[in-house]
């Protein structure tokens, strides 16, 4: 996974568990792109600071996944979900029916990977 999609995601997860500072930190790298440089000033501390806070940052996301999984499980399920998705459209396609029910459930379930 791209380190930057696997660090959004469990940021989504268990940012929530991050102090105040943690989270701003993280957002403003990761979220609103500025330069650490940039967040130093805004924070009023180093630039190696920064880059320290996010790397403690990174590490501690991490460990709440190995702990928790919730990130493999939500991935998993979205695998799944548009496996399941694609074979009913190909169902759909196959016999050329457009039976509003099995429309309605391939919608519902594209949505769900939403």
């Amino acid at each position: 996974m791209d380190k930057l999609l696997e660090i959004t995601l469990l940021y989504d997860f268990y940012g929530e568990l991050l102090t105040e500072k943690q989270r701003s930190v993280m957002e403003l790298y990761y979220l609103d792109d500025l330069s650490l440089h940039e967040i130093a000033a805004e924070h009023d501390i180093t630039r190696q600071a920064v880059l320290d806070m996010l790397k403690r940052t990174e590490k501690l996301l991490n460990q709440y996944e190995q702990k928790l999984g919730l990130v493999a499980k939500y991935v998993e399920q979205k695998e799944k979900l548009e496996k399941l998705t694609d074979e009913l459209k190909g169902i759909i396609k196959q016999n050329g029916i457009a039976v509003s029910e099995l429309d309605a459930l391939a919608e519902e379930l594209s949505h769900i990977l939403d």
